[in-house]
């Protein structure tokens, strides 16, 4: 067992059930999942996170950097708090930090997230792992390579519930496969080239292209729209009035900037919670 550090106000919690990554299995303080190729347990408690599982200190540092824990998140709450919506909201979804995740299986679960939810999303990544990915442990998989996904048929994708999405999911693992989509070129551009290659992709939309862009490449300025985000920002910026995808992003772009991201997870899991809240 190895400890990593952690500071105020990080909720390993909170940051791992935001809708930023679907194949962690949190249940209170206790976070299951894979990582580095292993399967691993993640404990939070006092001043920092007990790992179990893992390796050596190169792949430690390496999730450091994937929980987010390098990241000012004190500093960066703060600045978000001078918003007087995030003033208000940040109490009750403080300690969220954005992971950086791998961009092949941030890319993959993004288009399988379109017009989906999240318990279907799990259910769906679930299945392709057991499929196509090598088992691990008793109930761990790896995430499917490109090359494996490549040359899946269509009925075995669909058998993972991809419904639709099979087609695209499938030519999008011969593009990165077959070398016409290079998975480090949008760390190596603008956010609006990288914006631009993304959506070139199949299945990738403008939500999913934002997605992978925040969780996987890290680009802060990225505000990722669903209904919740729509919902939340128009409600409680605009007074209710109806606005584009296009005008609350670049509202939000303005406001934020580099702490748009950060943002729009405040946002989303503050909207998602009260959604909840309402329906039960």
């Amino acid at each position: 067992m190895s400890e990593l550090s952690i500071s105020p106000p990080y909720s390993l919690f909170r940051t791992l059930t935001c809708g930023q990554a679907f194949r962690w299995r949190v249940d209170g303080d206790t976070a299951h999942g894979v990582f580095a190729g292993r399967p691993i347990t993640l404990r939070q408690r006092d001043g920092g996170i007990e790992v179990l599982g893992l390796g050596g200190s190169r792949e430690r540092d390496r999730l450091f950097s994937y929980l987010g824990l390098d990241q000012p998140l004190s500093a960066i709450e703060q600045t978000l708090g001078a918003d007087r919506v995030l003033r208000r909201i940040l109490p009750s979804t403080t300690g969220i930090a954005l992971i950086r995740q791998d961009p092949w299986e941030c890319l993959v679960s993004f288009v399988v997230s379109a017009f989906n939810n999240i318990p279907k999303i799990e259910l769906t990544l679930d299945r392709l792992c057991r499929t196509f990915g090598d088992r691990l442990g008793e109930t761990a998989w790896s995430f499917p390579s490109p090359d494996r996904l490549a040359r899946a048929g269509l009925f075995e994708l669909r058998r993972c519930l991809l419904g639709y999405r099979a087609p695209y999911v499938r030519a999008l693992a011969r593009c990165v496969d077959g070398g016409r989509f290079d998975l480090a070129a949008p760390a190596a551009v603008a956010y609006e080239e990288a914006r631009v290659l993304l959506l070139d992709l199949p299945g990738v939309g403008e939500k999913v292209a934002d997605c992978v862009l925040l969780f996987a490449y890290g680009r802060g300025e990225a505000f990722p729209v669903d209904v919740w985000v729509k919902r939340a920002v128009e409600r409680r910026y605009f007074r209710g009035a109806s606005k584009s995808v296009r005008d609350i992003q670049a509202f939000a772009r303005g406001r934020f900037s580099t702490l748009a991201g950060y943002a729009q997870q405040h946002l989303y899991s503050y909207e998602r919670a009260r959604g909840r809240e309402v329906r039960s």
